[in-house]
């Protein structure tokens, strides 16, 4: 098989990290971690980034990155090639930048999966996750509602992620498909 990364993007809310938890815990498909330069909280296990200083960062290849803070953050080459070195097929959850990014760079080796929702779904998942009632407002009239664009629109694979189980078929469709 050649190698292949699911990249998940998609409106906060919309089920990216559920979907990417089930690609692991059902097919054993790897996260590619990600990079930054912020220190290890405490309790925090080494497997939800690379814990980097300024200098071993400047020396990666990203495909992105960005400043929040006095921290850096990126998902680069070296962390891909460390993920399909453990299986040819990999997810990783980005934004729409993210996601342009990767498909540049790999063409056909990307699987772009756009997940949304209802708005009414949407916000009744910020809802529960604890979202304030005016944050919810906002996300969900806003620019935050991170959209497909529409030169992403022809290579994005639209997964409508109202009904838990019916996605979950839908991912192992998709995971038979990506495996042969």
């Amino acid at each position: 098989m050649a190698k292949k990364i699911i990249l998940i993007a998609g409106p906060s809310g919309a089920g990216k990290t559920t979907i990417s938890e089930y690609l692991t815990d059902r097919y054993q498909i790897p996260r590619v971690i990600t990079h930054t330069t912020r220190p290890k909280r405490s309790g925090e296990s080494g497997s939800a980034y690379y814990f980097e200083d300024d200098d071993s960062f400047a020396q990666l290849h990203f495909f992105e990155h960005v400043k929040y803070g006095d921290y850096q953050y990126g998902s680069s080459k070296e962390g891909l090639e460390r993920a399909w070195a453990k299986n040819d097929l990999v997810s990783l959850i980005v934004d729409i930048k993210g996601a342009r990014s990767y498909l540049e760079a790999l063409g056909d080796q990307v699987y772009f999966l756009y997940v949304t929702c209802s708005l009414d779904t949407l916000a009744q998942r910020m809802a529960d996750r604890g979202d304030a009632s005016d944050q919810i407002k906002n996300r969900l009239t806003g620019s935050e509602l991170n959209e497909l664009p529409e030169d992403l629109a022809s290579c994005a694979h639209v997964l409508v992620n109202d009904d838990l189980q019916a996605t979950y078929a839908s991912l192992d469709s998709l995971v038979r498909k990506l495996q042969n």
